[in-house]
């Protein structure tokens, strides 16, 4: 993988994404936090893959990949990978940074695309709680899934202890907020899921050992004034307290992240 080059004749969607992507991955001088935590949430991604020499090669989806870094870095370490996302843009700037690995790009909506194969493990990462209607999603993920696959979602926590949304229940009829799916920031939450609640899409889906897990404590995120250590103190050390406050009983109050994996029966 590559930097990307920027170029002038960019959308103004696809300007932001490079900023983005330039402070989560190539410069850690811009916002260390910001690149520690992008990177902390990198880690627990590709340990769902594995190496293709230890645990087989994976047939792998990722859904709403928007920058493609992760989609890249699986297919660098060895695996087959589809990058899907309803940007033709930001497609095109993650094939830009392109260098090596067997990766496809599809632009499409996911709850709408028809792919004619089936995969072994599929991301959908930070993408649920633009949707009013996440059992459309789910149930197509699971369409998508071989027996015995694996499906990994992650979405803001609403048991964190800083959020100030609504649970996804709360929200009363998820039509009267039809107009604001698919918006591409963080200023376009509007709800966040408590982990049962997502927990019960997927059963109702007919997913099973269906997990959650709570990641990203202050010490990654940042929060709490906890960025200002981050440009003395090594990622690892702030990976080591992070594991310690997540163990505790107030774990997933203080966790700003929620992780949902489940199996293809």
């Amino acid at each position: 993988m590559k930097p990307p080059v920027f170029d002038t004749n960019w959308n103004e969607e696809t300007k932001a994404l490079y900023h983005h992507d330039i402070q989560e991955i190539w410069d850690a001088s811009i916002n260390r936090h910001v690149w520690n935590q992008y990177h902390n949430q990198l880690e627990h991604y590709l340990e769902f893959a594995g190496f293709p020499e230890v645990t087989g090669q994976k047939k792998i989806l990722d859904v709403g990949c928007a920058q493609g870094t992760l989609a890249l870095m699986l297919a660098e370490r060895g695996h087959d990978v589809l990058a899907l996302d309803l940007r033709p843009g930001f497609l095109e700037y993650a094939q830009t940074r392109h260098t090596h690995g067997r990766i496809r790009f599809v632009a499409g909506n996911a709850l709408e695309c028809e792919l004619d194969e089936r995969f072994d493990l599929i991301f959908a990462n930070q993408i649920v709680e633009h949707l009013v209607y996440p059992e459309r999603l789910i149930r197509k993920l699971k369409s998508l899934l071989d027996p015995g696959g694996k499906v990994v979602v992650t979405t803001p926590n609403w048991h964190y202890i800083r959020n100030n949304l609504p649970s996804f229940k709360d929200i009363g009829d998820p039509a009267q907020f039809e107009h604001l799916q698919f918006t591409a920031d963080g200023d376009g939450h509007f709800f966040a899921y408590k982990a049962g609640e997502l927990e019960n899409i997927f059963s109702a889906a007919g997913l099973k050992n269906t997990e959650s897990v709570f990641f990203e404590s202050p010490f990654i995120s940042g929060h709490l004034k906890l960025r200002y250590f981050h440009k003395m103190v090594p990622l690892k050390l702030l990976q080591a307290l992070d594991c310690v406050v997540l163990a505790s009983p107030l774990g997933r109050n203080l966790a700003h992240q929620l992780m949902i994996v489940a199996e293809h029966p």
